[in-house]
């Protein structure tokens, strides 16, 4: 089976591109930014490595022509919220107008095939601490052009499966993490602490808020949650990707220390204090565990600890 990755320099997209390959899946993998290429250094020599840029149409259309994927997981896309504000107009045309290059294609050239289109958690917005675990039907209220941007993603493939029974799978993912990750809380703290650890920072760990309680679920737990979705979902359903458990980043900062090789001293810095972080996030995946009998494997514990040996290896 031949099976298109779009984003597979990405850190879901890399781990994903292994897995389908452990599964015997034959991987074409789209990519758009150079600087993550090196997530797929293991598996260049066996998979397809195209530039392709979701916004271009043209290009889509060349690339789903040439090779007629029998899948196609859809995650390339602009993630970071924070640029989402700086950069709205172009966040909306990677991720909704990017999607739609990539479903309009697959009509003409796979028509029978998959396609997941990865969304997102962001989608819900602000939720109180007495709606979590959040089930797929909360109202979807972002509180960014990110999370906008994301709801269109999820809207469209709904719509592309009720008007033209495309075979579309929406994936809502929360908080994923794991070794290769940046730009997230346990990537920060394990990143820095390695740092420490290799003489290149002082023994000191600065922090902010470590109230808040977030749900994170490993990638590799990911990776299978979302071809088992494609494989055993009902298309044109909305999912939660989750554990449905939540951690208080005070206790999984613990583990990282336990786990340290260095004695790290924690200071709370108030600078790094958000005014408006959410006290809660965390989704319900009942739909998820219902349809597809999908469980996660990987404890917290193991996560971290993979994390810290990626970061010794990746820095050292």
């Amino acid at each position: 089976m031949v099976v298109l990755v779009t984003g597979a320099e990405g850190f879901i997209g890399s781990h994903l591109v292994e897995h389908l390959l452990a599964q015997g899946r034959e991987v074409i993998g789209t990519t758009f930014d150079a600087n993550g290429l090196w997530r797929l250094e293991g598996v260049r020599d066996r998979i397809q490595v195209l530039p392709m840029d979701v916004r271009d149409g043209e290009r889509v259309d060349e690339v789903m022509s040439a090779h007629g994927p029998e899948a196609v997981y859809h995650l390339a896309a602009q993630s970071l919220p924070t640029v989402s504000w700086e950069e709205p107009a172009r966040t909306m045309d990677t991720n909704a107008n990017g999607t739609v290059n990539i479903i309009e294609s697959l009509r003409r050239h796979s028509p029978e095939a998959p396609v997941l289109v990865a969304c997102s958690s962001a989608e819900y917005g602000m939720v109180s601490p007495d709606e979590v675990p959040t089930p797929e039907d909360h109202p979807l209220l972002p509180l960014h052009p990110y999370g906008v941007s994301k709801v269109a993603q999820d809207l469209l493939a709904y719509q592309y499966h009720y008007n033209f029974k495309v075979r579309a799978f929406r994936a809502r993912i929360f908080n994923t993490t794991g070794p290769r990750k940046e730009a997230d809380v346990l990537a920060d703290f394990t990143k820095r602490i390695v740092d420490i650890e290799q003489g290149r920072e002082p023994p000191r760990l600065r922090v902010g808020n470590l109230e808040p309680r977030r749900d994170f679920t490993d990638v590799r737990d990911n990776v299978r949650a979302l071809t088992l979705l494609v494989g055993r979902g009902r298309p044109g359903v909305a999912y939660n990707i989750c554990t449905g458990n939540v951690h208080r980043i005070s206790d999984l900062l613990d583990i990282i220390l336990s786990n340290s090789k260095a004695q790290v001293e924690v200071w709370e810095d108030p600078s790094l204090m958000r005014p408006s972080d959410e006290p809660v996030i965390g989704g319900s995946n009942k739909r998820l565990v219902g349809d597809t009998g999908w469980h996660p494997e990987i404890p917290i514990e193991r996560t971290i600890v993979d994390m810290l040996e990626f970061w010794r290896s990746h820095l050292g």
